[in-house]
């Protein structure tokens, strides 16, 4: 409730400050997309559409559970409870008299022992001691519920560019389960491999009709001309007649509209559609393994595809000279192409979580003028860097 709650104070500020047919985009995560929308839809703005950006490369971030039971000591924490409470029962020692022989506190003793009281209705929480403390125990009281080590651990390197290798890892990989327990859980993890972010497509309700708002204040509509898919030659066909352009109706086997078609027969490229693409972030002459793009074949000419996906470029990934990089950069060519679906000529761009400013540099580089708001210091001067170092126009194309 709290991420929602946050989400629909700033969606009423950029409401507040948006002109009637104004639009937002916002990325949001898969876990908790849901909540976003509907914060944004609660601040008042109108949902249009979501918009899927696929990637390649992600990188799984789940707990392997065959792992997570070995570091907790191989068995459930309520039968290590029972095996501790007997041990020290067999020793002939209190509560107090073990946390002062391994040097804890009594009420830790009595919650690895007894578990500890939750809110009224749920089941106690046993707690398991951690690997120093059970090393302690089975010294003092020949405790047996944990003569387990994790073996092969080994740190894991970072990444190529310097970067931590990924957020919120802990730097170390374990080697394979070693208790009888872990082993039959072997291969369960709790995540799905990342290879797609979801993006809130809103608008700021229009003042009258479209054609009034677009007329009266510029905004109110999406920019498909400048954001077509460049169809190359895959639209032709021999057979229709209409010369040069092909599958230019819908069938009717499904009772659809039998008119004349927009979305692809059209010599500047496809309709823009809410799934974008990417290739992997090894893709130089030719797809890598696992790429997006080389896994959709022929389907791929429907969407907008953007060369770098998975990670932006180094170019792209402005550093400080203490190393400070922001973890999340967002690929130039993509947000070019978002400002400019959404931004009306003459026009400007407002990000309020601007980190790295690759929007800045986006809305820049399309001719839109820009505000952006960073609260982290540091990553407010990696903006600086970026937005400093020289301005390389290129054609929408050159992304791709």
């Amino acid at each position: 409730m709290k991420f929602g709650r946050w989400c629909e104070s700033w969606a009423r500020e950029c409401i507040r400050v948006l002109k009637p047919g104004g639009h937002l985009l916002a990325f949001g995560g898969t876990r908790t997309y849901h909540r976003m929308a509907v914060a944004i839809e609660d601040a008042g703005f109108e949902i249009r559409d979501s918009i899927h950006w696929i990637y390649g490369g992600g990188f799984p971030k789940g707990i392997d559970v065959a792992k997570a039971i070995d570091r907790v000591g191989g068995s459930s924490p309520k039968e290590q409870a029972g095996v501790l409470k007997q041990a020290r029962q067999r020793a002939g020692m209190t509560v107090a008299q073990v946390a002062e022989a391994i040097g804890c506190t009594v009420t830790s003793v009595r919650d690895w022992e007894d578990g500890r009281a939750r809110a009224a209705g749920r089941e106690v929480e046993h707690i398991v001691p951690s690997p120093a403390y059970r090393e302690r125990l089975a010294d003092l009281l020949g405790y047996s519920a944990d003569e387990r080590r994790i073996v092969g651990a080994s740190p894991r390197l970072r990444d190529k560019d310097g970067s931590v290798f990924q957020l919120g890892y802990s730097g170390v990989e374990y080697g394979e389960a070693i208790t009888p327990l872990a082993r039959s859980w072997t291969g369960w993890n709790t995540a799905l491999k990342p290879a797609h972010e979801p993006i809130v497509l809103a608008r700021k309700p229009l003042a009258g009709t479209v054609a009034t708002n677009v007329v009266e204040l510029g905004t109110g509509a999406l920019n498909v001309e400048g954001c077509r898919t460049g169809a190359g030659q895959d639209y032709r066909n021999k057979c229709s007649s209409v010369v040069g352009l092909g599958s230019n109706r819908n069938g009717d086997a499904y009772g659809e509209w039998t008119g004349v078609r927009e979305d692809s027969a059209h010599e500047a490229g496809r309709w823009p559609t809410n799934v974008l693409i990417g290739h992997g972030p090894d893709c130089t002459t030719a797809c890598s393994p696992g790429c997006p793009v080389k896994e959709l074949g022929a389907e791929a000419r429907f969407f907008p595809t953007f060369r770098y996906e998975a990670k932006a470029p180094a170019l792209e990934r402005p550093r400080l000279a203490d190393g400070t990089a922001h973890p999340t950069v967002k690929p130039l060519a993509l947000m070019r192409w978002l400002t400019r679906l959404v931004t009306p000529p003459g026009g400007a761009v407002l990000d309020p979580f601007v980190g790295s400013g690759t929007t800045l540099e986006a809305a820049a580089l399309e001719g839109f003028r820009a505000v952006g708001v960073e609260q982290h210091e540091p990553y407010a001067r990696l903006c600086c860097v970026r937005l400093n170092k020289p301005l390389a126009p290129v054609l929408f194309g050159d992304g791709a």
